[in-house]
């Protein structure tokens, strides 16, 4: 008893020692980890990743997608996940697929490919190929072993952004880029509207640098940005921008913009900025129409002019001389681009033949004892005044009260027509779309609503920045002479009997304060305007910048292309053209042709001319100069006797309606109506004859 009492004590005491030496080796382990050991990675634990949103689409005026977030995606393949004997059938066949689909590699390296990948030991986590597209991956869920998805067939598809522009480089630097050190245009005005919410999805890491997308609860997909819709027409910037091409190539010159815009809304239908390269081709860089400051030159006249007008001291009607196109103020000679064509003429004929000194003199004469009174009414009519556009870029008008060190006694008579000051192109088109708004400047603007799934859910305004630059007055005065530059002034070149242009040429010494002894002038030739003249609907501005070759004038360089944009808008938009007045209606009344009477009855009464109807179903027309006639014409009658009527004069597909319900078989020849058949009236047919019609 005592000995097995012993025994027990004994075991007792051996636990109780191998109890406490693993306590002390846990304790021991525990200090180990935590004073001794490196820390614990967790970088291999699974965890989510951010999936980035689809930036929301930048729409034309039409709806035509100027930029659209298309997905791509890297495509991999998990072999570890694939059934050996499935994989093995089927590989041959998933092989030639792939190889048909992506045509990068033939069928026996595409076989030896995942045949290698998926004997192999060592990673079995694939990249089969980067950046499919949609439809390239629906073709992949489509095909042997791959069409059981992740977790049998091995695919998985993970989306990477990538952004597509239908267009390519049409109104490119308008709807901008957001990626890069310099993100412009409407890609980085409306970031924050075109980002989506980003989704998360559950990875788990196999391998360093691999990760595999999970399923998960947390998952979350990514939304969509909304969209934006522009006031861009991509027919009108189409031809914008082949015009502005062929004039920088065909004059050698550096860069030019084009603006269009809609007058009483200030959309902006066309903006174009091209610059040509070194090696002679020609793409957009640069904003030029929003962000260049140059001086206007000649184009700056019209507010010269307006400026006098609005403080009563000329009328377009008095005279000043020119002296013969030169003359001095102070020491400095002012000169016509054609000297001694005229020596005393009317202000408006200076202004229509450009004539910097007539323009220079009547503002010198009235405003160099008070230049600020001459610099505060240009202010009022807003061409001081930063535009604060959706893409914004600063102004800069010389002032002689902000730059007193620069002002001198010449700076006035330069200034006048458009020298001493800089102005973007797009607010000078914002001057003279005020002069066709008859007084009324709005501000560009190059998006008309957000929207979302199709369905609009904020509208952009028109802003109006000044209700009234100048009075009603002076625009009735001032917009005749803009009419007079083209129709018998320096733009006569673009006349057309079509509409009525109002505008203004301008071609500017580009170096005039810089340039070095013998060096050669650099010009700036630009035209702005708006038409139709007697009632506006669209304002253009047109710069071409250092033109080398074939002329350098305003109105041979840069009118041509405005004309050119100006037919395709007046062509396209029907609601400019006017309305035919009784008197430009034919006297006589449309001759109409042969065919079923309720057609010809039905046009007739639309257009409210008087006519005789037969109550028969086919009629033959005959024309007075008070009414049509419908007679009957009994050609269903002969069909239905067998008999083959007189066609000529007919219809074609009338025509072609009638013979074969009868049941001949008709071929034609030319388009137009009816001219011969070859069966004659009269003549018996048989279901089945072949009838052969003449058209004219």
């Amino acid at each position: 008893m005592i000995k097995k009492v012993k025994n027990t004590n004994n075991r007792i005491t051996v636990l109780y020692i191998v109890i406490v030496f693993i306590a002390i080796g846990v304790v021991a382990q525990i200090v180990k980890v935590q004073q001794f050991s490196e820390a614990i990675n967790t970088a291999s634990q699974p965890r989510y990743f951010k999936v980035e949103a689809p930036r929301g689409n930048i729409i034309a005026d039409d709806g035509a997608l100027l930029a659209i977030s298309m997905p791509l995606y890297d495509v991999h393949l998990d072999m570890s996940v694939m059934n050996k004997e499935l994989f093995n059938t089927n590989v041959v066949e998933l092989s030639v697929l792939l190889a048909d689909l992506f045509k990068d590699k033939t069928n026996e390296e595409y076989e030896l490919f995942l045949r290698s990948s998926k004997d192999t030991k060592k990673n079995k986590y694939i990249l089969l190929q980067n950046k499919v597209t949609h439809n390239e991956l629906n073709a992949l869920k489509k095909m042997p072993i791959l069409y059981l998805g992740q977790n049998k067939g091995g695919l998985i598809a993970e989306q990477r952004p990538n952004r597509e522009k239908p267009f390519g480089l049409l109104a490119q630097r308008t709807v901008g880029v957001l990626r890069g050190v310099n993100p412009v245009g409407i890609e980085r005005a409306f970031n924050q509207t075109l980002s989506g919410i980003d989704g998360v999805h559950l990875k788990r890491k196999i391998a360093k640098g691999i990760w595999v997308p999970q399923d998960a609860e947390g998952n979350r997909l990514p939304r969509a940005g909304n969209d934006v819709v522009t006031t861009i027409n991509t027919d009108m910037q189409d031809v914008a921008e082949k015009a502005l091409e062929n004039t920088l190539i065909n004059n050698n010159a550096d860069w030019g913009c084009v603006v269009l815009m809609e007058v009483k809304t200030g959309k902006v239908k066309v903006i174009a900025n091209l610059k040509k390269q070194a090696d002679g081709s020609v793409r957009e860089s640069f904003n030029y129409a929003m962000a260049k400051h140059v001086s206007p030159g000649s184009t700056f006249k019209l507010a010269s002019v307006i400026a006098g007008l609005e403080d009563g001291f000329f009328k377009v009607e008095d005279s000043v001389r020119t002296h013969g196109g030169k003359f001095s103020f102070y020491d400095r000679v002012m000169m016509d681009s054609k000297l001694g064509l005229y020596d005393n003429i009317t202000i408006k004929n200076a202004f229509i033949n450009s004539s910097n000194v007539g323009i220079s003199r009547i503002i010198f004469d009235n405003y160099k004892s008070n230049p600020n009174a001459f610099t505060d009414r240009i202010y009022k009519m807003g061409l001081s005044t930063a535009l604060e556009l959706e893409l914004p870029f600063p102004n800069n008008l010389k002032s002689p009260i902000a730059n007193k060190g620069g002002w001198s006694g010449v700076t006035l008579p330069w200034m006048s027509i458009g020298y001493e000051m800089q102005l973007t192109p797009i607010h000078m088109l914002t001057f003279y779309n005020a002069i066709a708004n008859q007084g009324k400047m709005v501000k560009p603007i190059f998006t008309s609503a957000i929207s979302r799934d199709g369905k609009i859910i904020k509208k952009h305004n028109t802003q109006v920045i000044n209700p009234a630059i100048c009075s009603r007055s002076t625009i009735k005065t001032v917009i005749p002479l803009l009419i007079g530059v083209v129709e018998e002034g320096t733009a006569k070149n673009i006349r057309t009997s079509n509409y009525l242009i109002a505008g203004k040429t301008g071609t500017t010494v580009i170096n005039f304060n810089n340039r070095g002894k013998g060096e050669e002038k650099e010009y700036q030739a630009s035209f702005a305007g708006f038409f139709p003249a007697d009632n506006p609907r669209y304002s253009c501005i047109v710069v071409i910048n250092n033109p080398r070759e074939n002329g350098h004038y305003g109105g041979s360089v840069a009118a041509p292309i405005f004309k050119k944009l100006a037919d395709k808008v007046y062509a396209s938009d029907m609601s400019i053209h006017k309305a035919l007045q009784q008197s430009d209606i034919l006297v006589n009344l449309p001759k109409v042709k042969q065919g079923h009477t309720q057609d010809a009855n039905n046009v007739l009464a639309n257009f409210d001319i008087n006519r005789i109807v037969t109550d028969d179903l086919w009629m033959v027309a005959s024309t007075t100069k008070k009414e049509v006639s419908l007679e009957v014409r009994k050609v269903e009658r002969d069909l239905r006797n067998g008999n083959m009527p007189d066609l000529r004069g007919m219809g074609l597909q009338d025509a072609i309606y009638l013979l074969e319900s009868y049941g001949l078989i008709v071929k034609i020849k030319g388009s137009g109506a009816v001219k011969s058949q070859s069966i004659s009236k009269g003549k018996k047919f048989f279901k089945g004859s072949v009838i052969k019609l003449e058209l004219a």
